[in-house]
């Protein structure tokens, strides 16, 4: 007869698990999760169910099951960052970046400031489009309006688009003036 595990055990092998995907041994952790998640429900204890997604991505491919197990672990805990980032990165590993930025940015609508999902951000290197998509990232106008849009949209957003439409417009004057002088 197989022994029934108490909660304490379930946390230390949820914790050292986790621990072991951080550190990118997702070999190690998966049959930790395996093993878990064939003894207890996994919608009572659904903390390791992303990072169990994960390993199965990682370890053995299988992309739909892992990103199918982050989802359940989001509905279950939506408040949870870091279920969202394993999403992100399962979809990047199975690479789909579309759905990853999609997920990214409804788990930042959602917990606006979570490390784990600022962190996916900067590992998949994702940044929003320019504000004024007319012109390119690098414009000096671009960059001017973007640092102080945070400033402008308290005024509304559509009050900084003018602004930014009016400072190319007369840049782009000025620069035609010069060329005829």
């Amino acid at each position: 007869m197989e022994e029934e595990l108490l909660p304490n055990d379930i946390s230390q092998i949820l914790n050292v698990g986790a621990a072991a995907v951080e550190r990118g041994d997702y070999a190690g952790a998966l049959p930790m999760f395996t093993s878990l998640y064939q003894k207890v429900p996994p919608d009572k204890y659904p903390l390791g169910l992303s990072y169990w997604g994960l390993c199965l991505v990682h370890v053995e491919r299988k992309y739909k099951q892992g990103a199918e197990l982050c989802d359940r672990a989001i509905k279950l805990q939506y408040y949870e960052g870091r279920h969202w980032a394993n999403l992100v990165r399962v979809y990047i590993l199975g690479r789909n970046r579309r759905k990853a930025v999609e997920v990214l940015e409804r788990g930042l609508q959602k917990l606006r400031n979570d490390p784990a999902l600022l962190q996916v951000r900067e590992e998949i290197r994702y940044r929003e489009a320019p504000t004024l998509t007319f012109l390119k990232r690098q414009n000096p106008i671009n960059k001017l309006f973007s640092k102080n849009l945070a400033r402008l949209q308290g005024r509304g957003r559509v009050i900084a688009i003018v602004v930014g439409v009016l400072l190319y417009v007369a840049l782009n004057a000025a620069i035609f003036l010069a060329i005829l002088d």
